[in-house]
């Protein structure tokens, strides 16, 4: 049944109020641990990368600042030329408000994701897209999440369909898969290996790009979101994923907790669902070079290739089987042709950014994204 606006706004509601409630029924802390007073909750900042959609950015800027989080701030990253209509959105939301704009012409939405970063001052960073829509206890439910026994350097959430009402919204709700579930799972190494041994490379299941919360300290010393991959880039996506991996890699944890929702704004023609199961394939297998040549854990991989293809063949695997027997052959056929070209679209990335002498790879102990870029007031 389509997820119209005010049933999704209905139910983000009431998923608020069940955490609120269970937040109260925890209040009495356990022996030995100290609450957080209210007035020493950490600073959170939220990173919005955009591409000039100003309407979509308004409603997503409206539903951050409508949880009522403190201390919080909004950095809105514009990834394309200056336009005129996303500083005006930032200019009438900020008054008195907590949000700022943010310039990176560099083409790529990692480049974006990382001049957003090296300008937060929360302790904790959320990175999200213009084109979501945020449940009223969205971080509120994160930070929650970060305070508990796990430990955990990252926390990644549900992402709801914010409406259902066209083929091709159902048709990209199955492709993407954004929705993990409802089962709160943590991800550790090298005990989930353990339960999945092609984990962390499978890292679609840990959470999705738009749906992200961070220690600031942990993705710095990372060196940020990888240049070479991610949306305007030719590998077209995978950042997520790959810093998914480096985190695992690194011995962090990475908890996905269902009660951090937002909801999403699926695209809602043809053209758009084509583009983006071909982009899908393109970023996965592109990701994987990437480990392939770079990462710590290459002959591991090489030897999981064989089950990394059955995997991504099988129609009943966690990437599948969200897509019925009727699924579309040519969205099947785009995203097989995608994955087919991710390596050379790797190779071409990586050499481009060699060339223009860009810190390409982002690598554990690196100094962070370029500092150079300039917030507007």
């Amino acid at each position: 049944m389509p997820c119209q606006r005010r049933d999704c706004q209905a139910a983000a509601e009431l998923r608020s109020f069940a955490y609120r409630e269970a937040v109260r029924s925890r209040s009495s802390a356990p022996e030995g641990v100290t609450q957080r007073p209210e007035s020493m909750r950490p600073a959170v900042s939220v990173i919005v990368t955009t591409c000039a959609d100003a309407l979509a950015l308004r409603r997503a800027i409206t539903s951050i600042l409508e949880t009522g989080y403190e201390p919080l701030e909004i950095i809105v990253v514009e990834n394309r030329p200056p336009e005129a209509s996303t500083r005006t959105v930032v200019e009438e939301l900020r008054t008195g408000q907590p949000v700022r704009y943010l310039e990176e012409p560099r083409r790529g939405l990692s480049w974006a994701r990382n001049a957003g970063l090296a300008h937060a001052g929360g302790e904790i960073v959320a990175f999200t897209d213009d084109d979501v829509v945020v449940d009223p206890g969205w971080i509120e439910s994160a930070v929650a999440t970060f305070a508990g026994p796990e430990q955990a350097a990252c926390v990644t959430g549900r992402i709801l369909p914010l409406a259902l009402k066209t083929p091709p919204q159902v048709l990209f709700d199955q492709l993407a898969a954004f929705d993990k579930g409802q089962e709160r799972r943590v991800f550790h190494l090298p005990e989930s290996r353990a339960a999945d041994p092609l984990f962390p490379w499978v890292a679609g299941h840990v959470g999705s790009g738009a749906n992200i919360f961070v220690r600031r300290d942990v993705v710095l010393g990372m060196g940020g979101f990888d240049s070479v991959l991610g949306a305007g880039t030719p590998t077209m996506g995978g950042e997520d994923l790959d810093l998914f991996i480096r985190l695992a890699h690194g011995g962090d944890t990475i908890v996905y907790e269902p009660a951090v929702t937002l909801s999403h704004d699926h695209p809602d023609r043809v053209e758009g669902l084509r583009r983006h199961a071909y982009h899908y394939g393109i970023g996965l297998t592109a990701m994987l070079a990437k480990q392939l040549l770079h990462g710590p854990g290459r002959l591991m991989l090489l030897r999981a290739i064989p089950a990394g293809v059955r995997y991504a063949l099988n129609p009943s695997s966690r990437k599948n089987r969200r897509k019925p027997s009727d699924y579309p052959t040519n969205l099947e056929l785009l995203e097989r042709i995608g994955m087919l070209l991710g390596p050379a679209a790797y190779l071409l990335s990586f050499a481009r950014s060699a060339a223009r002498n860009l810190p390409g790879i982002a690598r554990p102990n690196h100094r962070g994204p370029d500092r150079g870029q300039r917030p507007h007031a």
